[in-house]
């Protein structure tokens, strides 16, 4: 049971037992009626409060109970879920018996995996002021859904996704006095979710758009949805005007939506078979029809020339664009795209194979555009980033996505350049292109950074992440830019009949006198090495580790910053204040010294080193005294990993939620026992593939509360991080072509 923030920021747990947060530090002093803070007036509390993201407000509400209560203010309640998950929903058992003793509220619930036994009067307590509600692969009968809804007269959003029992009830909602009461309690809801249901049937989803009069968001996504004709036929003998009990399918849908043009603004057909059929009938719809809002994710039958109807008709209004995996889609639809779509902020068009530079030179032209993803485009370059989104300053793109993309260094630097306003940046698996130079420019220019993701950026190294020996590059790179710039034609040239061509009218060159001839030089000997190729790799980074370590310790551990007189002050990972997401999967020629050199992020909420097998206890220690509100943190096969580098994990980062240990080989159950000690907010672990920890780990974390999902040491070490499966875990991409010059 957790209360979670919808913004990622973590979630306030219900254990009393939490310590208390550094933010007691304000407090100055105690006396004898308890401390100073505590007799702030609320309105200042709030106040102060509000500039805190959820899980610093989380965390300050442990300093004491007036400052528990200001976080409690309504004004913060809209960010916080409550969650339960696989939890048996029973009035006269914990958690839901011990919540209806809580003096809160909850506007946002969440029921994942939950099976209904005895409802009771929880939703009579709590429902007057539940606005948004998802039912998440929940084994629930009609006559619970009925009787919850029935006391949510506040509810603006209802999803329900994966309950397949529930909608194998073909009778589900058929009174039709229910449903008239139904329609004046749910009067509010603006948005319906339906996803994922197997059953869901053109009867149901009638019954159910006509109890929400006031619907304008739809959500149909992976729904089993039939776009074929002839079906029809079967399903809707005589007038076709009745719905279908059996099915579900666009013809009856399509009715709806022209029944509901005048207010709904949002339509979600991802993971369906639609058609480009379909989208010429809901073109047919406008000008009635105004979406603000459309995704199409996955929708494998759509061709350009559906889309470029759709696009026509709806120009004028929308705003976000999803069409992420439309393989088909190509460069004349997206410059469709870029040229009528002027007010478009939200575009992802992840995995559009079809897609080129010439398209995505068309970008530049989307003024208002703050999201765009083309991650995993083949055909798309550094010299279409060049031409388009990086070709002049923009202030307004706040998200930037190009992951596994055939990009250049140049491109990279451009996009820091005329980019400033990024605060998500995705560079995962730009093998060729991320280098030490470009993470330079990052930081450099980029300053306003919530995200970083340089997923198997093997080019990068220490010298990247903290500067050191970085500056010689950094200014050869901006001379030699402004001597590009500063080139301009020169005066006409004569030839005088020679090879090389003369300026007129200017003086001879100087004669130079010639050069004494250089003494000879030794013969050096032939010096032939034995070791293989991952051999010298290994000697070389110990080396460059080596000579960073002096670097470092010439200049006493100060923050590297340029212009402080010394050859080794480029710009440090520290310069990104703002960071809460990090992202160094794969990184492996990284080692203790980027942790060791100014990696001091105190915002930073995930951070994922798996795969930097040189990590060791030294840069663990580092870590978590620059970084002490991790909550999330990946350190799957760090073989350098040990008993000890856990102790200063478990002890150090009292938020800690998520932590991975897949495939650490020197950890034992000492770790587990230090886990045990520490972590009582942990929630998920992963420890498999740990050789030297016990069977079941489960037996020595008994004493942790909140921990609801331990995968043991003993599963197979192929799968994917946090319980994930073989078969949904993405691949990655295979290794992009080699940069081109530009």
């Amino acid at each position: 049971m957790a209360f979670r923030s919808n913004h990622g920021g973590g979630s306030l747990d219900s254990d009393s037992t939490a310590r208390r947060s550094d933010y007691s530090s304000l407090s100055g002093s105690f006396d004898e009626f308890g401390p100073r803070y505590a007799d702030l007036p609320m309105e200042i509390l709030v106040k102060i409060l509000t500039y805190l993201t959820p899980s610093d407000r989380r965390e300050a509400s442990q300093t004491c109970r007036r400052w528990s209560e200001a976080s409690h203010h309504t004004a913060f309640l809209e960010s916080f879920w409550l969650v339960l998950h696989r939890q048996p929903f029973d009035v006269n058992a914990p958690p839901v018996r011990d919540l209806l003793h809580s003096f809160r509220q909850f506007p946002n619930v969440q029921l994942s995996e939950v099976d209904f036994e005895r409802v009771g009067n929880f939703f009579a307590h709590f429902g007057p002021h539940i606005r948004r509600i998802a039912f998440r692969t929940c084994e629930i009968q009609e006559r619970d859904l009925t009787a919850i809804l029935h006391c949510l007269p506040a509810l603006r959003s209802l999803t329900i996704e994966s309950c397949r029992d529930l909608f194998m009830c073909v009778r589900l909602f058929e009174n039709a006095t229910e449903r008239a009461v139904l329609q004046q309690t749910l009067v509010n809801v603006t948005e319906l979710a339906l996803t994922h249901n197997q059953y869901l049937s053109d009867a149901i989803l009638n019954r159910l758009v006509e109890i929400m009069p006031s619907l304008r968001v739809l959500i149909l996504a992976g729904s089993h949805i039939s776009f074929h004709k002839g079906l029809y036929r079967k399903f809707y003998p005589g007038d076709g005007k009745q719905p279908s009990e059996s099915v579900l399918t666009f013809h009856y849908i399509s009715q709806l939506i022209e029944e509901r043009k005048h207010s709904l603004r949002a339509l979600d057909f991802s993971e369906t078979l639609v058609d480009d059929n379909a989208l010429e009938v809901l073109a047919a719809m406008s000008p009635a029809l105004h979406l603000e809002r459309l995704e199409l994710n996955r929708c494998e039958q759509l061709s350009s020339r559906g889309l470029a109807t759709l696009l026509t008709a709806q120009a004028a209004h929308l705003q976000h664009l999803d069409l992420s995996k439309t393989f088909r889609l190509t460069d004349s639809c997206l410059l469709q795209i870029c040229r009528e779509l002027s007010g478009l902020r939200v575009l992802k068009m992840r995995q559009c194979r079809a897609l080129s530079n010439q398209g995505v030179r068309e970008l530049v032209q989307l003024s208002a555009l703050q999201v765009l993803d083309i991650s995993y485009c083949d055909e798309i370059n550094g010299q279409g980033i060049l031409e388009g989104i990086a070709s002049k300053p923009n202030n307004t793109l706040r998200e930037l996505h190009v992951r596994a993309l055939n990009l250049c260094e140049r491109s990279i630097i451009a996009i820091t350049e005329h980019l400033p306003a990024l605060r998500v940046l995705d560079l995962g698996y730009c093998f060729h292109a991320v280098s030490d130079l470009c993470v330079q420019f990052i930081f450099r220019n980029l300053v306003r950074l919530t995200e970083l993701d340089l997923e198997s950026c093997r080019k990068l190294s220490d010298g990247g992440l903290t500067g050191l020996g970085m500056l010689q590059a950094i200014q050869h790179h901006d001379q030699s830019k402004h001597q590009r710039v500063d080139e301009q034609p020169g005066p006409p040239v004569v030839s005088n009949g020679n090879a090389a061509p003369i300026e007129p009218d200017s003086p001879p060159p100087p004669m130079q006198d010639p050069e004494p001839p250089k003494p000879p030089q030794p013969a050096q000997p032939v010096r032939i090495s034995l070791r293989s190729r991952a051999e010298q790799e290994i000697v070389d980074d110990a080396e460059r580790k080596k000579l960073l370590l002096e670097a470092m310790n010439r200049k006493d551990n100060r923050p590297s910053e340029p212009g402080d007189g010394s050859s080794f002050s480029g710009y440090s990972i520290g310069r990104l204040r703002q960071l809460r997401v990090l992202n160094l999967t794969g990184c492996n020629r990284l080692t203790d010294v980027s942790l060791l050199c100014n990696f001091r992020l105190v915002e930073l909420r995930e951070l994922s080193l798996a795969q930097c097998q040189q990590i060791s206890l030294d840069g663990i220690r580092a870590l978590v005294q620059g970084c002490p509100a991790i909550e999330q943190l990946d350190l799957s096969e760090c073989h350098s990993i040990s008993d000890r580098a856990v102790e200063q994990i478990t002890s150090r980062l009292g938020r800690l939620r998520w932590l991975s240990l897949r495939r650490c080989y020197q950890l034992t159950d000492f770790s587990l026992d230090y886990i045990a000690c520490h972590c009582r907010r942990l929630r998920e672990l992963d420890v498999r593939g740990c050789k030297h920890m016990c069977a079941d780990p489960a037996m020595r974390l008994v004493s942790l509360p909140l921990l609801t999902t331990i995968l043991p040491g003993k599963q197979d070490e192929t799968s994917g991080p946090f319980g994930s499966s073989p078969s949904t875990t993405t691949p990655p991409p295979p290794p992009p072509r080699l940069p081109m010059r530009i």
